[in-house]
């Protein structure tokens, strides 16, 4: 199985604007989040996030994007919009109306040939001030030819204009920032040494880069929550369990480690390894997984395990994906992960191969943090845990969740606690900001959407002190 790239929050340097005209500009510091590779017909099909800062007040009316392999990159000089020739063998363009609210364009104006990505991608934009926004675009996705292996540095460039015309004058232009993906190459497993273990893991990391260069990589057990059915990494969930002093790295001087030892607990050897490599040299941190592929036996599989605070109670949330001879989930509490009492009981579905979702909901959480796990009970009497995950019942603790989804009558009711509403956004998957209006009641509001829309799932976010941001997804029937 192919190892999983994921580039963390990619702040390129050395990138220089480029101006043509006097009228102030500023369309700076691309950033690149790659979220997964995978092969399609012996190519590399890409899925990317994609960041950069405009200043709305200066001009930069209408934003495109493009990005290419390095061997088809262009020496476009940005005197005029580039075309379908000058652009050549472009691997994908974005086009964005930035006058207002940034929103996708599904037409590239300076040439109706150019076809640009639209559907199925998520766009944030966030008020820097002073003019200035940053522009986020998820779910990215095209074709690289060529198989992932040898997936090149990506190259793209970034321009503005003032006008959506098919030979609109240049506003200003930023070019040739990278999307750089696998060097250095991190691969490994983890051996299972059955039947008496312990599970061991082997770790190579290997460069192209002949001249010596120090990296650090650190080690995280995964929490064992999937999504889409995948482990995914996170460095606030997964556990940190080896930190590697620094060490140097060329062609002739790998990072090998084999058949290494690592700590885990009670039903944590069926999770996947992380390895995080960092270095000063490189532009970006390079995240891969070390596959878990042991087998144990458990009452049930369990893919999802959650919790989110509501109003005065904690709703508790688990999927499984399969079950056999299960009998029931106790669910317990604690105040210091260590001593946990019962709270209720959810009886299972008994015999299953298809997706069972649980609810229970804890009507008085304590004060402060409150820790939960299951107990997942066999119709023979023997048992597992789940992984505890700990919710925040603090007095400023933040509240945010649907009440209801699908969204009755076409109205989105969602809780709303220690954060302001005036900081509510919703979006369609393209990106398009909605209009709505709210009402409210106490901590409970319901969101009318504006005008004309279609059905389908639309994302409701909460900006997070001017910076992160925390999404619903919500189904408009």
């Amino acid at each position: 199985m192919k190892t999983f790239y994921r580039l963390m929050c990619i702040t390129l340097i050395g990138i220089s604007m480029h101006f043509t005209s006097q009228a102030q500009c500023t369309l700076t510091d691309p950033a690149i989040e790659l979220n997964h590779v995978g092969d399609s017909n012996g190519n590399c099909v890409v899925n990317i996030n994609l960041s950069f800062t405009i200043n709305k007040n200066f001009g930069n009316k209408f934003t495109y994007v493009h990005i290419w392999a390095p061997s088809s990159y262009p020496n476009i000089d940005y005197k005029k919009a580039p075309d379908k020739t000058a652009l050549g063998a472009v691997l994908a363009t974005l086009a964005l109306d930035t006058r207002g609210a940034v929103t996708l364009l599904p037409d590239y104006s300076a040439d109706n040939q150019i076809q640009p990505l639209f559907t199925g991608l998520t766009l944030l934009e966030e008020d820097l001030g002073s003019g200035l926004v940053r522009v986020t675009i998820d779910n990215i996705q095209f074709t690289v030819p060529g198989a992932c292996e040898t997936l090149p540095i990506l190259k793209g460039d970034v321009w503005s204009t003032q006008a959506a015309t098919n030979n609109p004058a240049v506003h200003c232009y930023n070019r040739g920032f990278n999307l750089r993906i696998n060097d250095p190459m991190i691969t490994g497993k983890i051996n299972c040494n059955e039947p008496e273990g312990p599970r061991t893991y082997d770790l190579d990391i290997v460069s192209t880069n002949p001249t010596a260069f120090s990296v650090t990589y650190k080690l995280y057990l995964d929490d064992g929550e999937l999504t889409n059915g995948q482990p995914t990494f996170s460095t606030m969930d997964d556990e940190l369990i080896y930190t590697s002093p620094p060490t140097n790295l060329s062609t002739s001087e790998p990072i090998v480690s084999k058949d290494q030892p690592y700590t885990y607990a009670f039903l944590e050897d069926k999770r996947s390894i992380w390895v995080v490599l960092t270095s000063p040299t490189l532009p970006n941190a390079i995240i891969a997984e070390l596959k878990n592929n042991c087998t144990i036996t458990l009452p049930v599989t369990l893919a999802r395990f959650s919790g989110s605070l509501l109003d005065n109670a904690v709703s508790l949330s688990w999927t499984t994906t399969e079950e056999a001879g299960s009998s029931h989930f106790d669910i317990e509490r604690s105040a210091d992960a260590k001593e946990f009492i019962q709270l209720g009981r959810i009886q299972a579905n008994g015999n299953s191969s298809v997706t069972k979702q649980y609810r229970f909901v804890d009507t008085k959480p304590l004060s402060g943090n409150n820790y939960y796990r299951l107990r997942m009970v066999d119709t023979d009497g023997s048992f597992e845990y789940s992984r505890t995950i700990a919710i925040d019942n603090g007095s400023n603790s933040v509240a945010f969740e649907l009440l209801g989804n699908p969204a009755p009558n076409r109205e989105i009711k969602f809780l709303l606690k220690n954060e302001k509403a005036s900081n509510i956004r919703l979006f369609d998957l393209s990106g398009k900001t909605i209009g709505f209006s709210l009402s409210q009641s106490g901590n409970e509001f319901v969101l009318r959407p504006k005008g004309s829309f279609s059905s389908g799932l639309y994302i409701l976010s909460l900006q997070r002190n001017g910076a992160s941001m925390l999404t619903k997804k919500v189904l408009m029937p």
